[in-house]
């Protein structure tokens, strides 16, 4: 069953857009440090876009899932665009959204803002 209402905004994107809501912060997250591990059974073309994409600043280890679902469509829609459905076209999309693929929502994820000194999101963002 879906939950209502919208996703809530993880604390680092907060702390990249300014915490423009500037409600406290959570002090007790779970942390998600570190790069994408790149799995070890990945297709060959799927390995080369996650080569690609992988050391993208904004992605952290827990994005390694959603980047590998996001390499493996990749790679199929560029085999054959015409064989895919609409359905996974528009995960294709989804995912690539969330993962800040595409100028809008890596604008809507702060990924492309300038940090100020003393930055307290640039421990997420080395």
């Amino acid at each position: 069953m879906a939950v209502r209402g919208r996703k809530p905004t993880p604390t680092v994107i907060k702390l990249a857009t300014g915490n423009p809501g500037r409600r406290p912060l959570p002090k007790h997250e779970p942390e998600s440090a570190g790069r994408p591990v790149k799995p070890p059974k990945i297709g060959k073309r799927a390995g080369e876009l996650w080569d690609e994409v992988a050391d993208f600043p904004w992605l952290s280890k827990a994005d390694g899932y959603k980047l590998h679902i996001w390499c493996e469509l990749q790679a199929q829609f560029e085999r054959s665009w015409r064989a895919m459905v609409a359905t996974r076209i528009a995960q294709l999309r989804a995912v690539s959204s969330e993962l800040g693929l595409d100028p809008p929502s890596r604008a809507r994820l702060g990924a492309d803002a300038k940090t100020k000194e003393a930055d307290p999101a640039d421990k997420y963002f080395e």
